[in-house]
């Protein structure tokens, strides 16, 4: 009679890797993840020039934007935009337009009329006028994305790409392995067959079916988790072309909307960007506009109760409050919360005068966050060449 063939067990199989798009490598929610970690990466983080762009071309053949040029690259395709040149045109004055359509009643309702929301490619931030011509401060971080950005990206890209690898490889393995599980349920079906009917042809029949169901069940799940990494390289592919796009048209980009507190949209043009700090300059035409009065270095003292104004989360207008808690270099420290889209927007006194640019927060282990505003006097230094001088 012919030996018992011997089925080996699938218990190596049970760690499953993918069960549907949402599990990958023991690791729920890939997908989550992957849109998570890239969609986080626009974050908070110097004399003026002349906002003039370069595009240049590295060795890979990638296209890159800044807004200075680089040393050693003058043997490759370079362009030049320049900065926008003042227009001499009729102005409106939203000024007068917003206070009677809001009736501000007191210095802080007063300080959101010249608070704005700018929209740029690679996402929204905050900015306020500081002149009544029309000029608008806000993080450069706020329009471009910063070169180290710029890689951290790129390189969130390849570290999925490589998960997604070592996910292909697995799902290879996990093929082999239901290969042999094959052979051996046609090897101990060709055993059953040369058994004489009885008992013992009986339960052997059922051990064979309950292993022939269990590599079925396998097979469904691994042809599931093969269309789940297929669908996962489709949404990355899809969105490194969308992040590629963005990145390019951000990083040329030279014309900006802003939206007012009532929701108004105008275009605004990059004027001047600071390369020793996190700031940027635009400016709107046509139009006088609300002004912030920058504070006096003697009306800011630690405990100075402040109030950070801004977009956050895309929900404009939005006002956080709390006090001066102490000063760093050229930042204000604050314990006001400052939140993603809050960048750019004014930290202000309570008769409304501006301390200082939202810039970034500090987050430690014990406690929520400190938030930075690169201090008002550091702004009219950077600026002050750009700036009406009254």
């Amino acid at each position: 009679m012919m030996q018992s063939p011997r089925i080996r067990p699938m218990n190596y199989l049970s760690r499953r890797l993918v069960r549907s798009a949402g599990r990958c490598n023991g690791h729920p929610g890939m997908l989550d993840w992957i849109i998570k970690g890239l969609g986080l990466l626009i974050v908070c983080f110097g004399t003026p020039v002349i906002a003039g762009m370069y595009k240049y071309q590295d060795e890979h053949g990638r296209w890159h934007y800044t807004d200075r040029p680089r040393p050693g690259l003058a043997q490759q395709p370079v362009e030049v935009l320049s900065a926008p040149t003042a227009k001499e045109l009729p102005t409106r004055d939203l000024k007068a337009f917003l206070r009677a359509k809001f009736s501000p009643e007191n210095p802080l309702q007063e300080a959101t009329l010249s608070t704005v929301t700018v929209k740029t490619p690679i996402g929204t931030g905050s900015g306020f006028f500081l002149s009544r011509d029309g000029h608008i401060v806000t993080n450069k971080h706020v329009i471009k994305l910063p070169e180290e950005k710029r890689e951290e990206l790129e390189q969130s890209f390849d570290d999925v790409k490589q998960k997604i690898e070592r996910h292909r490889k697995r799902l290879v393995w996990r093929e082999q392995e239901l290969e042999k599980f094959r052979k051996d349920l046609a090897q101990y079906q060709t055993y059953l067959d040369s058994l004489p009917e009885g008992r013992g042809k009986t339960e052997k029949q059922a051990y064979y079916q309950s292993k022939r169901d269990q590599y079925q069940a396998l097979q469904r799940e691994l042809t599931a988790d093969r269309h789940a990494l297929q669908k996962i390289e489709q949404t990355i592919t899809a969105k490194q072309r969308e992040t590629d796009w963005k990145l390019a048209v951000s990083g040329a980009a030279s014309t900006f909307t802003i939206v007012l507190k009532d929701g108004t949209e105008l275009n605004a043009s990059l004027f001047a960007v600071s390369q020793e700090h996190d700031l940027a300059l635009l400016k709107v035409d046509q139009y006088q506009t609300p002004a912030l009065e920058p504070a006096a270095s003697y009306e800011i003292a630690h405990g100075t109760p402040v109030y950070a104004i801004g977009s956050p989360v895309g929900l404009r207008d939005s006002i956080s409050t709390g006090v001066v808690s102490g000063f760093e270099s050229s930042f204000v420290r604050t314990d006001a919360k400052i939140y993603p889209g809050n960048s750019g927007g004014p930290l202000v006194l309570t008769n409304g005068h501006v301390v200082g640019v939202n810039t970034k927060k500090a987050i430690t282990e014990k406690f929520e966050g400190i938030g930075y505003a690169i201090d008002i006097a550091t702004v009219l230094r950077e600026f002050a060449k750009d700036l009406p001088r009254d």
